[in-house]
């Protein structure tokens, strides 16, 4: 579990100037109670899956909620997307093998395949590794956005 005080502090920033009461934010974007108050109250990074919800609340980029980059700006992918549709989009742009990535990466060929045949997402660390690797956008790797870099 992952602690970041730049989280913190973006996701409080946002809330404020949305005018959200806090205790409203996750009814909003449907997550539970407890997550959304671990992030506000001591910067503690949920999931993939749950910081998706919060992004896509906000309309802005998951790096920019991370408070990785100051750069407001995120234009919502126009075309339904997901991680799986990206991820195997990529392997062919760049003519790799789903091998070839896990080893290149450093992990398992069976989280690989739990992601394409299960419908798992894989954990921040290892979409920021894939996003490195393709060099791509974390956003555009998860299908947030058609903004590669």
């Amino acid at each position: 579990m992952a602690i970041s005080d730049n989280f913190q502090k973006r996701i409080n920033e946002l809330v404020g100037e949305q005018n959200i009461k806090k205790s409203t934010l996750p009814s909003k974007i449907g997550v539970d109670y407890r997550s959304v108050s671990n992030a506000l109250n001591y910067g503690i990074v949920p999931s993939p899956r749950i910081l998706i919800r919060i992004a896509d609340y906000f309309n802005v980029s998951v790096k920019y909620l991370l408070g990785q980059t100051d750069d407001e700006y995120f234009s919502k992918s126009k075309t339904d997307s997901n991680f799986d549709t990206r991820f195997r989009a990529l392997c062919e742009r760049d003519s790799v093998t789903f091998y070839k990535v896990g080893k290149d990466c450093h992990f398992s060929n069976s989280y690989i395949s739990r992601w394409l045949n299960f419908g798992y997402l894989p954990s921040l660390e290892l979409l920021e590794i894939l996003s490195d690797y393709f060099s791509v956008s974390l956003d555009y790797l998860l299908g947030r956005t058609d903004d590669m870099y």
